[in-house]
């Protein structure tokens, strides 16, 4: 089984105008259509059985609306498995975290370049708490492709909040920090936490690390704790999954960053998709 461990699509009706935005601001082009339909084709084609989609609130009055989205169509696809939108200033998060575990989302996305804050606030607690050990949360982590001022999801506060919610089960994205592979191999190898690899491999024009510093970070990390992940529609699945499959390491080892790990994180019926 192969499972997209970091894939983002919007309703059709605003798709195409937040993948232009997107665009835009980060000098990248979408290959593909960011929509039901569009990742469907693109997992057809790279033979992706599950995609678990990632969702970002901008604002906190956007949360209910994207959460019953992502629950709406994640109840009648089986291979999609929607993680919802939280916001910082979301004024009652425990009632409505309460509300995705009983619609059946699975965790959240924090992105903190879009949301404003850093993820060891003690302001972001009632949020963690309110996950508790069964949902899963993914950071945004690192830099972004378009390099910010200041980077707020550094790999050092991620260890922060891993110290202060040992329990809670958290992704980070890109590698555990996008642009600071240094800082990850200091502060989050080895730490009870997963690492995916969303828009890490290098292409031309964003070269920031080699393949072979990517399978030293993994061995390091352990390979049971890495996830397969493209960031679709800025990365081609296609591509990506063959980006896994030409790693030197291991085929065990390939097939749990493929889609084992993530199974058993989102607790996927390997059998049922």
């Amino acid at each position: 089984m192969i499972i997209d461990a970091h894939a983002h699509i919007f309703p059709d009706k605003i798709a195409s105008k937040a993948i232009a935005g997107l665009e835009q601001q980060y000098g990248v082009n979408a290959c593909g259509e960011a929509t039901v339909p569009g990742i469907r084709t693109s997992m057809q084609a790279a033979d992706v059985d599950a995609s678990v989609l990632l969702s970002i609130a901008t604002t906190p009055a956007q949360v209910e609306s994207i959460n019953n989205w992502l629950a709406e169509i994640s109840a009648y696809a089986p291979y999609f498995i929607g993680l919802g939108a939280m916001h910082p200033e979301y004024p009652h998060p425990e009632a409505e975290i309460r509300r995705m575990r009983e619609m059946g989302i699975k965790g959240i996305k924090l992105h903190s370049e879009f949301q404003h804050f850093y993820p060891d606030d003690e302001r972001m607690y009632p949020i963690y708490e309110a996950l508790s050990d069964d949902m899963v949360l993914v950071f945004h982590a690192g830099d972004e492709v378009t390099p910010v001022r200041h980077v707020h999801t550094n790999p050092d506060r991620i260890a922060s909040v891993l110290d202060s919610f040992p329990d809670l089960k958290v992704v980070a994205a890109h590698l555990g920090g996008y642009r600071c592979w240094d800082e990850v191999e200091r502060h989050l190898l080895g730490r009870d936490l997963y690492l995916d690899t969303a828009y890490v491999f290098p292409i031309p024009g964003h070269e920031h690390i080699t393949v072979e510093r990517i399978i030293d970070i993994m061995e390091a990390h352990g390979f049971g704790r890495i996830l397969f992940g493209t960031d679709y529609p800025f990365r081609d699945q296609r591509k990506e999954v063959a980006n896994i499959q030409g790693l030197d390491i291991d085929d065990r080892h390939k097939a749990l960053v493929l889609g084992e790990n993530a199974a058993a994180l989102f607790n996927i019926d390997m059998n049922g998709t």
